[in-house]
């Protein structure tokens, strides 16, 4: 049975734990590791009947998709260095907790490895945590890395 971990990484020092853990789980467990970064579309802030909303911007990604590709291959090398073998990536597009649970399933992933942020608990009340949705909504086992 092949092992599948999804990694998404965005160049944090969570990430990078996250991605430590997950190579290493690799190597031990023969699994291949699908490395993901998600750009954003830009946002911008509209002031609409006396309160402000937020609109997307569709500005040219090719820089975000450049720096994602950037971070991928700094993963990639830091994954080989820790004696994977299996490993694969992708940039993706979108609200990055629903790009990762989307990408889970279309790869029939039986692990998320995902670092958190740490935010307080007022910040995630207020802004959500990536980490937190994914755990929250995945359908395979998913470990967040702090």
């Amino acid at each position: 049975m092949q092992k599948i971990l999804v990694v998404p990484v965005d160049g944090s020092e969570q990430s990078k734990k996250a991605l430590d853990f997950a190579a290493d789980l690799a190597v031990h467990y023969r699994a291949q590791l699908k490395l993901i970064y998600i750009t954003q579309p830009y946002l911008v802030e509209d002031i609409f009947a006396m309160s402000t909303i937020p609109v997307p911007v569709d500005i040219e990604n090719s820089g975000l998709e450049e720096y994602g590709a950037e971070v991928l291959e700094k993963a990639k090398a830091i994954a080989i260095d820790a004696g994977a073998t299996d490993l694969s990536d992708k940039v993706l597009r979108g609200d990055p907790a629903r790009a990762i649970l989307d990408y889970a399933q279309e790869v029939d992933a039986d692990m998320i490895i995902i670092g958190t942020r740490g935010m307080g608990d007022f910040s995630s009340l207020m802004l959500g945590s990536v980490s937190h949705k994914v755990a929250h909504d995945a359908k395979c086992t998913c470990i967040t890395v702090k």
